[in-house]
Order: C-alpha cells, then structure tokens, then sequence
C-alpha cells in the first residue's frame, strides 16, 4: 500500500509541475485581443478578416481582423484592426472606413504612425447605409517580412 502511495504522489507532483511550467510559458492575452476601443455606446458586430498578400507565410492565411462596431444612439459604424495573438512584430497597422458611396474616409495609421497593436478607432455615420473597410499591417522580422490586407465593400448594413 505504502509503495501505491508513494507512486500516487509521485505522478501527482509531476502533473503539477507539468502544468505549472504550461501555464508559465502559455502565451499571455495582449493587446491584439479584440476589445471595444469605440466607446460604450458601441456594440460589436462582426470581424473581417485580414489576410497575408506576400511574404513567408502561406497566401491568404488570416492574421488579423478588422472589427466593426455599431452605436444606434449615434447612427455610426466604427472600425478597428488588429492582428491575431502570435503574429510576429506586427507593425504600421492601419485601418479605414467610409459610408459606401462618400469619399470622406475616417482612417488611423496611414501617415507616419507605426501601430503595433491596433489602429483606430475610426467612424463612419451610416444610418441605414453600408460602409467600406480597409485595414492591414507588416509583420515578421525585416529579413523575412510579410504584408497583410483586407478590403470590404458594402458591409455591415443597418
């Protein structure tokens, strides 16, 4: 009986540890978590998601999302993108948004920022409209860099 004992604690020490050592190396949330940056009037609707254009990865893996946020207080669409978790040394994020039809586009990250988290957010009032999306980023080291985009037209109709 001693000797069960003894191998019962011995299995449960390891699994301990074991998961001591998962949970100190499992990755933790960062800022590319989607997470309503609009305000509190606004709630979520969808995310669209960004896709690599070039680079190492495989064309048209998704890694990053543009999400769209809806305030029917104040008739407005808003806009972020964001690369998912894991994304290595995401940089010039950027994103746009426009009511579908108007040129005035609302956009975050197209001039000399260098977001490396998000870009936004940014407003389109489109009361029983659709909007236009834009938004993307480089990531990877400059020695094996990649690019990635998305381009939506007449989403997120209300």
């Amino acid at each position: 009986m001693r000797k069960i004992r003894k191998a019962v604690v011995a299995a449960s020490a390891v699994a301990m540890i074991g998961s001591t050592v998962a949970i100190a190396t499992a990755p933790s949330a960062s800022a590319t978590d989607r997470v309503n940056r609009c305000g509190s009037a606004y709630h979520f609707k969808k995310s669209w998601p960004i896709k690599n254009v070039w680079g190492s990865d495989t064309k048209g893996r998704t890694v990053g999302y543009i999400d769209v946020y809806w305030s029917n207080s104040t008739g407005r669409n808003c806009a972020i993108a964001r690369p998912k978790n894991g994304i290595y040394k995401p940089n010039h994020i950027s994103v746009r948004i426009v009511k579908s039809g108007s040129g005035n586009w609302d956009q975050d990250g197209y001039g000399n920022e260098n977001y490396k988290k998000f870009a936004g957010p940014v407003y389109a009032k489109a009361r029983g409209a659709c909007v236009n999306l834009e938004g993307g980023f480089r990531y990877n080291a400059s020695w094996d860099s990649a690019e990635a985009h998305g381009s939506y037209e007449k989403k997120h109709c209300s």
